[in-house]
């Protein structure tokens, strides 16, 4: 093992943001530590090197513009856990066409379709150093904390750091169309704005014709407040052609069950594997409609064989699916598994009001 010194040789004088993170996630994982006090853990010496090595890691990666969807899922979703194959199917060569507006050209950096879901990663590069890109929800009176890793601990707004740096605020949007989307950004020290999106995306094709709707839009300050301007808009649309690296293997239930507290019937679980999530659909048939109504509408979870909730996994969206008044599916992403169990625990519950309800074991095959 290295030690100190040689450390210090790789890595350089670490900087005041720098060493604050390193305080900060050793207060994280002591504060984790006393609030669930089932295993004692001493810090010594090789454990500090080891967070100090993860933080210089994370350090360079919003350096060195490396951002990939994986170092998204990493990075900035702790909970989300992904097969060691996964990087394997990141397609970075990627046909397309299309991007360049007035303020900002859009090209994906990074992709993944497994015939489930669409991951993709897009630059936007602003058109000229004096624009500051933002991200769809992002507004000027945010926290300039809110633009990336590049901006931990510093203090003050986005329009406190445009006017400091004589930047121009654009407020941008990338999404699949046609498609309910999650995004995720931040920004690079070039100040190209990274955005990480993640829609449901279905098809049994080799490959796959994706259309990005891109947006950039100037905020200006009218009667003292900032708004965008609308009349400065620009659209674009991206195109590019992802492979379909397809599932690894599905399992659907052997019987039905009927969740009484709910007033349903779970006709069937299919479970379709990925080394980026595990796909599950429930379809179920309301038997009751009284009892369903009360419920709000139940949704499902599953269970470890402790009775704890399965982690969701990389892919987003998901939800409740009508396909008459009373048979519906619910689709959604559970942590990536190596291999598809044999048996699963599913537990309704209320998403209002937080009821859970009975559960169900169901033999798969």
């Amino acid at each position: 093992m290295r030690d100190m010194k040689e450390l210090k040789n790789a890595f350089g004088q670490a900087d005041d943001v720098f060493v604050n993170n390193v305080y900060h996630t050793l207060t994280d994982i002591q504060s984790n530590k006393d609030r669930k006090p089932v295993k004692k853990t001493y810090f010594r010496l090789a454990g500090v090197i080891a967070i100090v090595c993860i933080l210089c890691a994370g350090t360079a990666l919003a350096f060195n513009n490396t951002w990939g969807i994986l170092d998204f899922l990493s990075g900035r979703r702790a909970d989300v856990k992904v097969l060691p194959e996964a990087s394997d199917i990141v397609q970075k060569d990627i046909s397309q066409k299309g991007s360049q507006t007035e303020f900002a050209a859009f090209t994906v950096r990074e992709a993944v379709f497994d015939g489930q879901n669409i991951y993709i990663v897009v630059d936007v590069v602003p058109s000229g150093s004096d624009y500051l890109l933002l991200g769809p929800d992002a507004y000027p009176y945010d926290p300039s904390k809110n633009l990336g890793p590049l901006f931990s601990g510093k203090t003050g707004t986005i329009a406190d750091y445009a006017r400091e740096s004589n930047k121009e605020m654009m407020q941008t949007s990338v999404g699949i169309s046609g498609s309910n989307c999650s995004i995720d950004y931040l920004l690079e020290e070039d100040g190209t704005l990274v955005c990480m999106i993640s829609s449901r995306f279905t098809g049994d094709s080799n490959v796959t014709d994706v259309e990005l709707e891109c947006v950039a839009v100037p905020f200006v300050i009218e009667n003292g407040k900032y708004t965008r301007d609308m009349d400065r808009r620009k659209d674009t649309t991206l195109s590019a052609t992802l492979k379909n690296t397809g599932t690894q293997g599905t399992v659907a239930s052997k019987e039905p069950a009927v969740f009484r507290d709910g007033g349903v019937r779970v006709d069937k679980i299919t479970l379709k594997s990925s080394a980026m999530s595990t796909y599950a659909e429930i379809e179920f048939t309301v038997i009751d409609a009284e009892k369903y109504a009360e419920t709000d509408g139940i949704l499902f979870e599953f269970l470890d064989i402790y009775g704890e909730r399965i982690p969701s996994g990389a892919a987003s969206g998901g939800g409740i699916e009508s396909i008459d008044d009373m048979h519906y599916i619910e689709k959604v992403s559970l942590q990536a598994m190596e291999k598809l169990p044999s048996e699963v625990i599913l537990r309704g519950y209320s998403y209002l009001d937080k009821n859970r309800y009975e559960t169900h074991t169901f033999g798969m095959k």
